[in-house]
This record gives C-alpha cells, structure tokens and sequence, in this order.
C-alpha cells in the first residue's frame, strides 16, 4: 500500500558550539575587532534644526552660550554628529530655551509712547546689557542721560512757551510734577523705579523732590550704577535658569557672581588702603583700613556683634518669662527654579517646570516672604500678639531665599502666634505636594538654647568661622566654603541677611558705646539714660533693652535716641544731609543733646614725601639717574588719587631746560608739562555738549591740532614761561596755529611752516 501525503522535512543538524578560541600572536593590535559602522548621516531637516539651534546658541551672550556650544562641541568629537544633534534637539530646545526666553523678556524693554520715540536707538544696546563690558555700559548710560536732560529742556520750554515765557510759572509744584511725570515715566523703561515715584502716583510730589529726582536720571554716575546692578542680576537669572545654580553645579550663587564679588571686595580693599581719615582741624591723619577694619564692615566684629545680640534677646526674654520658638519660612515651588530627586546619597537635580511660567528671580522670593511677613505683623497687632526676635535669610542651592526667625513671646501668645504665620505661609499653593511639611515648620527653644541654634545660621552667613569639618545639607560641602558663595548671592540680589524685630534701635546701641569707657551722663540727663548708657558700654545688650524700655517698645517712647543735624553740604544732587552727631534723650526734649562726634574727619589720598629741589628734584624713592627721573613716580602717585602735578614742578622742570641741564622733549619732562597743562583745561558738563555725549573726541575733525602744531606747542610753552609768562591752553593752541597773543604790551607769534 502506497503512503500518500507530504512526507517530514529531516531535521537540521545541531548547532555546535565551539569555545572561542583566544589569540595567540606576537602583536595584540593584530587581534581581530569589531566590524566598523559608519554613523547614519543627518537629514536635511534634522541639518536646518541643529543649526537654528545653534543660531540661538551664538546669538546669546558669550557667558552663556560658551557653555552650550562647549557642550555641543565635545559631544561632537566624542561621540559624533549625531549625538551632539541629539542634544540640541532633544535637550536645549525643548528644556532649556525656553527657560531663557522668559528670563530675557522679563528684562524686555516695554516701549511704548513718548519712550519710543525717545530711545528708539537705546533699545537695541540695552537688549545686549547682560553681556555688555563695563566700556559699552558706560556709554549706553551717557545716551540714556543725554536722551533724558534733552526731554528735560523740552518739556520745560514747551511748559514757557504756555505761560509767556514767565519763569515763576516753572518752579511750581504742578509744574515740576508734569515735568517728572514725562521724564520720569520715560525713564521706567529701562526696568528701573525713580525716586519718588510712589508720591508722583499718589499726586503728592513736590517740586524739592521732583528736582531731586531729575537731577539724578541726568547724572552719568547714577545711571551706570542701576545698569550695573541690573547686568549683574540679568545675568545671574540667566545662569539660573539654565541650571548653572545648583547643588551639582555651584550652589547658591553661580562661579561668575562669585569672582565678581571677590574682585569688588579686593579693589575696595586696595582703595582703602590708598586712603588716610583726616582730621580737618588738626591736619592728623590714620590709616582708613584700620578704622574700616575695626567698625561692623568687619565680618569678625560683625559676626560678634549679632552674636551679642542674639544672646541679649534670649536673656531679657527669660528674664520676663517669655519662650522662644525657631521658624522656617519658605516659598512656593514655583519660586524654585530646580527640585531635587533622588536621596541623599544619590541626589541630582532636575528643572521645575513650575518655575518656566514666570521665572521668578530671588528678588521676587524675598518680596513673597516680605509680604506675608507684613501680613502676619498685621495679625499680630490686630490680636493683641507682641513679638520679638532676630531673622536670618539665607538661600537654597538654587538661590531661592527663606528665613529663618527666632522669636520670643509670652506663652499664651505662642500658639496663636504660631497658628497666625502657618496660615499666611500656606495662604499660596497651600495644597501643593509638600506644603505642610516643607514651606512652614516651627520648634520650641529650650532655655539657654537660642543662641547656639541660631550661631551656624549666622556664621555661615558671614565667614564661615567655627564651621571647619561641618558639612552644609544643601550642597553636601564645607560650610567654611560656602559663605563666600552666601555673601555673593546677597550681594549680587541686595538681600539684607540679617534683621532685628521688636527690639530697640541699633543705631542708638552704637553711639552709646563711642562715648568714653566708664564715664557717667547721668548730670547731662538723668540715671534713666545713664543706665542705658552703662548697659550698652558693657556690652549687655539685655539690659540694654530693659533701659529703653523693652521689647516692641514704640522709637519715640525709648530712654535713648540718635540725633541728626543737618550739615551746610549739599550732595551731588542738591539735596540736604542728615548726618549722626550724638544721641538724646526724647522724655528730656530734642534740645538736650549729647555729642558722640565732636571730630570732623575726610578721606584723602595717602601723602607721597617727595621733597622737590629747583635744581634736581630729589625724590624720596630712589636716588635719580637725571635730574627729573623721578617725574613718573610723580605720576605714579596720581593714579592713586594723588592731586595733579603742582605748578612747582613746572616751574622747576623749566628752568632745567633753560640751563641746559635736561631737554624739553624728554619723555618725563614731557609729561611734567603735560599735567601742567591739562590742570589748566575747564571741566566739560556733557549735558552743555551740543554734540553727542558718547563720544570719545572733544573737537570737531576741523578744529583738531595736525602733528606738527603739537609737536610747537611745548616749545611755545617752554618760551612763554621762560618769560614769565602762564598761558591758558587755548592761547597755547591758537599760537600754535599761528594766530597772535599780546602779554602785557609784549606780542608773540610762531609763524607755521607753509609746506605746500
């Protein structure tokens, strides 16, 4: 019988296994390796999208973009064009890009109006400002100064011309307003709040306070000053946002804000040093840097001081019964650029989406907790709560500020007091994740224990000091390291660290101890101010507190205030001066007052022992190998602060060239005639310059002297002294070009060579 149907495939042999065989060579670069793969080439489209990225990229500015295009560069190299693609496209555009355009249109120019018709040309300049050098920033205040006093006049002409050119009319209060309501409202473009603005907006403004205020948005100085603070905090919002403030990368405040804080606190440093305190009535002089280092601008001291104080509080409070509790207040996630994940031995860091909406800066998370913090007083008041204390305000490692506070109260008020400020702190985005537990937190002090639970905060917030081998929780480093980056971030955001609440004025603590050690004022007042006086020269700040009447105690109710007196100096701005003279006491009247400062110093420049000789100039630093050689030392000395040459050594200098001693084209003889001449030239206001205030030349191209005039004008100047004669610059000039002057009946000309 016949089998029908599909008969069965045989099956496959096994597969055998062999073990790999190893090899066995001379050379082990003759081993067998990997076949090579050749990486997938980019699309067309994928080409247009990495380098409209990287369009973005280089137009930021150069702090900011070095960093993502040093990233790209080495992802390029190290593993190939599509990996570097592949961070463009899946990592800066859609994370971090979008992170920089809030940031940069929260700094935007909003112009609208008469302001852009006004800095139409500004604007531009101004869009660069966090990447401008301090050269172009310093010209982009000139143009804004210059725009600003031009809608000055403007405006004031076009007041004149309505009211028939009488003047009285102009210096009116309504009149001044509708001037400061134009320029001031012009200036507020440029992201900056003009003085007095908030009386202006109330209608409540002045015309001694309008002047004030305009004559500091046409001053050169106050400009460059807000444009630098507004670079340096543009700047760090950018650093910011793309992650460069972070326990991962530099905790705090970026790298950049700290080496600027450095550099600023050296030159200070070295300018102080350059610097003597005078006595203007007995000509003595100190050192400004040992005074500077011996006042609170001193960490150290000013570390002591808060101590100090912290210590009195924590005293007077258990001398009237009161208990103390430590508070925690922090903001809303969203003013948090990043949010940790991970524990703690496996932390990183991620962007908090939260925040791309607004891109809150630091500023904006102190201006928060001010405001619930004024809220929370405001409960208090209304419910009959007396607090007081001492607040701390440091950063995260992303810079976002909280406080941390320690109060005291009496113990009925504790809980109420507590209940109050953990419903105003969760009042925002209480329900949040996390809330409850992380934006308020609240423990009760044990006697005795205030001071030191509160030193580390301080500590680390000023120099670090006692805090070696102790680790920071936020950025797991060294908390002796850690406060410079604190400081920066508090000066970089002008974040006040430390605040006292509740507790007498400090000012008035300070000018009790200037008064001599251990000598009574009880026969000048009476024993009320003398045992305030007696608390503060001991350094007990408890019963200093207890003299002045206690804590929460109204300032014209305390025993001892400070007293002020104007001075007959005006500021730069021709407003009065209100300086400190000593102290009074109010139940006693204004009148009585008791002088703290009977010495009236100013700062000059160190004095440099040159000992000029009319035939050698001898010099105290160095013995001379020319007659004149010390004359750059001489100028040296200017660059310090030092006052321009004196006529003296003119004078000295010319009647060496005259005796053939020295040449008059010496390079030092030179300069000597130089600064001569210049201290003749009359100060140019750029506000009377008819051109533009930005530029760096003073003469038009016509008006300006050829070589060969220049090269004339030291022998006009060695002929006419010579004579007896000390000319102004300008006669100087038009004898150099030939013109004729006549001294005292006696004419001089220089005839110019006509070479054509």
């Amino acid at each position: 019988m016949n089998a029908r149907g599909r008969i069965a495939p045989s099956p496959p042999p096994k597969l055998i296994k062999a073990d790999k065989v190893p090899f066995v060579g001379a050379y082990p670069w003759n081993a067998p390796r990997p076949a090579i793969s050749k990486e997938r080439p980019l699309t067309r489209d994928e080409f247009d999208q990495g380098q409209d990225a990287l369009r973005k990229i280089q137009a930021l500015p150069f702090f900011l973009s070095g960093i993502f295009s040093g990233r790209y560069e080495y992802l390029k190299e190290s593993s190939g064009g599509l990996a570097a693609h592949r961070y463009l496209i899946n990592v800066f555009m859609p994370r971090i890009w979008p992170r920089i355009e809030v940031v940069q249109a929260k700094y935007a120019l909003a112009l609208s109006g008469r302001a852009n018709e006004i800095f139409t040309d500004e604007a531009e300049s101004y869009r660069q400002l966090a990447g401008m050098n301090d050269k172009a920033l310093k010209r982009l205040a000139m143009q804004i100064t210059s725009r600003l006093f031009t809608e000055y006049e403007e405006q004031s002409d076009q007041l004149l011309s309505q009211h028939n050119g009488v003047q009285a009319k102009l210096f009116t209060d309504s009149a001044q307003q509708k001037i400061y309501g134009e320029v001031a409202g012009a200036a507020r473009v440029f992201n900056i709040t003009p003085m007095h603005w908030q009386k202006y907006c109330k209608r409540k403004l002045d015309m001694r306070s309008a002047f004030s205020s305009i004559a500091r948005l046409v001053n050169d100085e106050w400009w460059i000053r807000q444009l630098k603070a507004q670079r340096t905090q543009w700047r760090e919002s950018l650093l910011i946002a793309v992650g460069e403030v972070s326990l991962q990368k530099s905790g705090y405040a970026s790298k950049q804000a700290i080496r600027d804080v450095r550099a600023r606190r050296l030159a200070n440093m070295e300018y102080l040093k350059s610097c003597d305190l005078e006595n203007i009535e007995t000509g003595e002089r100190i050192d400004l840097i040992d005074k500077v280092m011996g006042s609170i601008s001193n960490p150290e001291i000013r570390r002591m001081e808060l101590m100090s104080t912290i210590a009195g509080i924590e005293k007077y409070a258990s001398e009237v019964g009161h208990v103390g509790m430590f508070l925690t207040i922090t903001t809303p996630s969203k003013y948090h650029p990043t949010r940790i994940v991970g524990k703690k031995t496996d932390r990183r860091v991620n962007f908090n989406h939260k925040w791309d909406e607004e891109a809150f800066s630091p500023k904006d998370g102190q201006r928060y907790l001010v405001k619930i913090w004024g809220k929370m007083r405001t409960a208090f008041k209304d419910n009959g709560i007396k607090v007081y204390g001492m607040r701390v305000v440091e950063p995260h490692h992303d810079a976002t500020p909280h406080w941390h506070m320690m109060l005291f109260c009496d113990k009925a008020h504790r809980q109420p007091a507590v209940d109050i400020m953990r419903r105003y702190a969760l009042q925002e985005d209480g329900d949040e994740r996390g809330a409850q537990a992380q934006r308020f937190e609240c423990k009760h002090l044990n006697k005795g224990g205030a001071a030191g639970y509160i030193a580390k905060y301080i500590a680390k917030n000023i120099d670090g000091y006692a805090l070696e081998g102790e680790i920071d929780h936020e950025t797991g480093r060294s908390l002796s390291e850690t406060a410079a980056a604190v400081t920066a971030w508090a000066s970089t955001w002008r974040i006040p660290q430390f605040k006292s609440i509740g507790v007498p004025t400090m000012g008035a603590y300070r000018e009790l101890r200037r008064l001599p050690r251990g000598v009574s004022i009880a026969s000048e007042f009476d024993d009320i101010v003398e045992a305030t006086r007696a608390a503060a020269d001991g350094g007990d700040f408890a019963a200093y507190i207890s003299a002045q009447g206690g804590a929460n105690v109204p300032r014209d109710e305390q025993t001892v205030r400070t007293a002020r007196q104007v001075i007959d100096e005006l500021n730069e701005y021709d407003e009065e001066i209100q300086k400190i003279i000593g102290v009074y006491a109010p139940h006693l009247g204004t009148d009585l007052i008791h002088e703290t400062r009977t010495t009236k110093w100013r700062i000059v420049a160190k004095s440099v022992e040159v000992a000029v000789h009319p035939l050698n100039l001898i010099s105290a630093s160095g013995a001379p190998r020319s007659p004149v050689n010390n004359c750059g030392e001489v100028q040296k000395g200017l660059r310090q602060g030092l006052s321009p040459t004196p006529s003296e050594y003119a004078t000295a200098v010319m009647k060496l060239v005259e005796s053939g001693n020295v040449r008059w084209d010496e390079p030092d003889v030179a300069r000597v005639l130089g600064d001569a001449a210049r201290r003749q030239l009359p100060a140019v206001h750029n506000h009377q310059q008819s051109f533009d205030s930005s530029k760096s030349y003073m003469l038009a191209p016509s008006a300006r002297l050829t070589q060969q005039e220049r090269k004339k004008m030291l022998n006009i100047k060695h002929d006419l002294l010579i004579n007896g004669i000390t000319p102004q610059n300008w006669e100087v000039v038009a004898l150099a070009r030939g013109a004729t002057v006549e001294y005292n009946g006696k004419k001089f000309i220089y005839r110019t060579e006509d070479k054509w």
